[in-house]
């Protein structure tokens, strides 16, 4: 089901006016204000984060958060990763965890669309089960997950405002201070590193001369859990 304009509309409100209402104040770093809110029924929170760069466009930074192969050079908490069958907005990812707690690894589908000719990127992740890859002994399977992003460009095309929302269940016997931690440094270093990667594509093109005006988002482009949010 393709995003709603309403649902553009309501996300882009957030950049320039962020509804807080029932949202904490949890941390701040890296250009992000992150908030969180009480999952209902449960002791997990969502987490939102707003922010921006003012040195890398949308398109470089979505190239960064969608390339799975390119992931695989600078995230050392990747573990691995496949489309699944023939369905190429389908996906299982691996997400390393330290000793000695086990891997998690999730099953999720993915949305991505373009809005006003491309100035606005919108993302979904979310999970799914799928009988072609059941959950294993050894890894947790994350079987509650959701991820949203907008991505706009700055007034002047060089850098991106971004909104993002973010919550999953990781299972298992995690301390809340393990977890508290892990989302405060955890989610504006994933979007820095994000930043680091999209620069590193940037001079990449430039050294090919490539033209970024027809730079697109990768037709088989896969949404990715954030490294780190429940263990750094």
């Amino acid at each position: 089901m393709p995003f709603s304009e309403d649902q553009v509309k309501a996300s882009l409100d957030e950049l320039k006016t962020p509804d807080l209402t029932n949202w904490q104040s949890f941390a701040e770093g890296n250009g992000f204000k992150v908030f969180r809110k009480p999952v209902p029924g449960s002791a997990l929170f969502e987490y939102k984060a707003i922010g921006g760069f003012t040195d890398v466009p949308p398109r470089y930074f979505m190239r960064a958060y969608t390339d799975l192969e390119f992931r695989q050079t600078w995230d050392k908490y990747m573990g691995g990763w496949k489309t699944l069958g023939d369905k190429k907005d389908r996906f299982h990812y691996v997400s390393k965890f330290p000793w000695p707690l086990s891997n998690r690894d999730y099953v999720y589908d993915l949305r991505v669309q373009e809005f006003q000719e491309g100035k606005v990127i919108y993302m979904n992740g979310h999970s799914v089960e799928d009988k072609a890859c059941p959950a294993k002994s050894g890894t947790v399977r994350v079987d509650q997950y959701r991820q949203d992003l907008v991505v706009t460009p700055t007034e002047d095309g060089n850098g991106c405002n971004i909104v993002f929302f973010y919550w999953d269940d990781p299972k298992g016997n995690i301390p809340t201070s393990v977890v508290n931690w892990a989302a405060k440094s955890g989610i504006p270093g994933f979007l820095s590193s994000l930043r680091d990667a999209g620069i590193s594509l940037m001079k990449k093109d430039a050294a090919e001369k490539v033209d970024e005006k027809r730079v697109g988002l990768d037709k088989d482009a896969s949404s990715t859990p954030v490294p780190g949010t429940v263990c750094g």
